[in-house]
């Protein structure tokens, strides 16, 4: 990959010459002269320059666009090429903090047992990140939650998910089946950060419901699951997740009661995504196994109804 491009995404990224320089171990006239020479060898100017630093131009978010996509092939390539030498293939996961507890256990076990000579290495954070890693190549195959999926990635609807409403058992509303969502505003809550998937799908349905989270009282943001169940268990304040997270056998949820909200839809899908032209090695496996894993729910689904 042309070091030029290495030079360019850096100033993108960072919006300073200064910054760009640090990050590359450069000096900052020798960033400046390689964007200088890439933008006269494709007769465009790619930057904006002013006191405040460099901003992309039309022509600087396409090269943008196109220098990722091509930093990410660059990334996984060098990465395979460097396990095949090593004589191990290597499959990069990334995935939001629900896929990761919830959903991915019981299908990597299966995955593991067939390609036991394939090493997994798995990031756990938020879906925005997660996006981010699978872009940048950092990550083979990620898996997020909700509607949205970058459009520079291949994605694939996995599992169908219902977020509910979790509040202490001493709280008020324990006794209830279900709060209608205009009572909301009434209660303390605790949300996850920015970022992640529960968060955009919850603030997505109040949006479509005339609510926003500037409505609610927000007293805290967790990135744990656990960390949150703990809060809400001893009536810190209330929250949404999963149902799963509630029903899962691997996570002890007490002193939680779950309700349904009146008036949103919180039903979404976790999604596989991952590079629309270039696939690692055994990535079409693991999604032949997380399929299966889709199969298998609902087959539980259906015996247990």
């Amino acid at each position: 990959m042309d070091s030029r491009l290495h030079v360019f995404l850096a100033v993108a990224r960072t919006g300073q010459l200064t910054r760009a320089s640090r990050q590359l171990n450069l000096s900052a006239s020798a960033v400046s002269t390689q964007i200088m020479a890439l933008e006269r060898d494709l007769r465009a100017t790619l930057f904006i320059r002013s006191s405040r630093g460099m901003t992309l131009t039309p022509s600087g978010k396409l090269m943008f666009t196109t220098a990722e996509q091509m930093e990410a092939v660059w990334t996984r390539t060098a990465r395979e090429i460097q396990a095949e030498e090593q004589g191990a293939a290597r499959l990069n996961i990334a995935a939001s903090h629900t896929a990761a507890e919830l959903f991915l256990p019981q299908p990597l076990g299966r995955f593991r047992a067939k390609w036991p000579d394939t090493r997994l290495h798995l990031v756990i954070t938020n879906s925005q990140m997660v996006a981010d890693r699978v872009t940048t190549g950092q990550a083979d195959l990620g898996i997020i939650e909700g509607s949205r999926s970058p459009e520079q990635l291949s994605s694939e609807a996995l599992w169908t998910d219902e977020l509910i409403l979790v509040v202490s058992t001493r709280h008020p509303w324990a006794s209830q089946g279900s709060v209608d969502a205009s009572h909301l505003p009434q209660a303390d809550w605790i949300l996850r950060e920015e970022g992640s998937g529960t968060r955009r799908v919850f603030n997505d349905a109040l949006t479509h419901a005339g609510f926003s989270e500037s409505d609610l009282s927000v007293m805290m943001e967790l990135d744990s699951l656990r960390a949150i169940i703990a809060m809400v268990a001893n009536n810190v304040g209330v929250s949404v997740m999963s149902r799963e997270t509630v029903d899962s056998e691997e996570i002890r949820v007490r002193g939680v009661a779950a309700l349904s909200i009146r008036g949103l839809n919180l039903t979404r899908q976790l999604k596989a995504i991952f590079p629309i032209s270039h696939q690692a090695p055994r990535t079409g496996h693991l999604l032949a196994d997380l399929r299966e894993d889709v199969l298998i729910r609902r087959q539980r689904v259906r015996q247990d109804s």
